[in-house]
């Protein structure tokens, strides 16, 4: 499991980019399309970061579709989720920005957990945190108030076991 308060405070510092990550990697990188960039209402959210190594720039744009996501990235521009077969590269294209990257192998696999909720920053704050375990395991006892909370639909985290699609998810609602 990959403890997301371990990166979420390893960053030493913000850094004032002069140009937008959009920009920086479409227009000056190549083969990269990112996704939610100023178009977002909220002031925080997360970027879609598409990348397709086999295309000529000139003629084709990256699609975007799920095989060509590599990177989720805050708007913030404070942390990211790569995936590990690009997170060298990435590193290297977005070295400028101060990014914290969280190397992560796949994005719908529940491989991060958070065992200090209150040590996460302001942005993560409206995350509805359950442990739902009570619902796989006779052993634990029921948990009514949270069982109806999941029976509402309310979007929630398992502070146990999350994926890094679900967070992004949870956090864009």
């Amino acid at each position: 499991m990959i403890e997301l308060t371990e990166y979420i405070y390893s960053q030493k510092e913000i850094r004032q980019a002069d140009i937008s990550l959009t920009g920086w990697l479409e227009a000056m990188v190549g083969n990269y399309f990112v996704r939610g960039e100023g178009t977002a209402a909220k002031d925080f959210h997360w970027l879609t970061v598409y990348y397709d190594a086999d295309i000529d720039t000139n003629y084709e744009e990256v699609e975007t579709i799920p095989a060509n996501i590599i990177a989720y990235v805050s708007s913030d521009y404070r942390w990211s989720f790569v995936l590990d077969g690009h997170i060298q590269k990435f590193q290297k294209d977005t070295a400028g920005y101060g990014i914290c990257n969280i190397p992560i192998s796949d994005f719908d696999r529940e491989l991060l957990c958070c065992s200090r909720i209150d040590m996460l920053p302001r942005e993560f704050s409206g995350i509805v945190w359950i442990d739902d375990d009570f619902m796989d395991d006779e052993n634990i006892p029921f948990d009514f108030e949270s069982f109806s909370l999941i029976d509402e639909g309310v979007p929630y985290l398992n502070p146990k076991h999350f994926s890094a699609a679900k967070l992004v998810t949870v956090m864009g609602q």
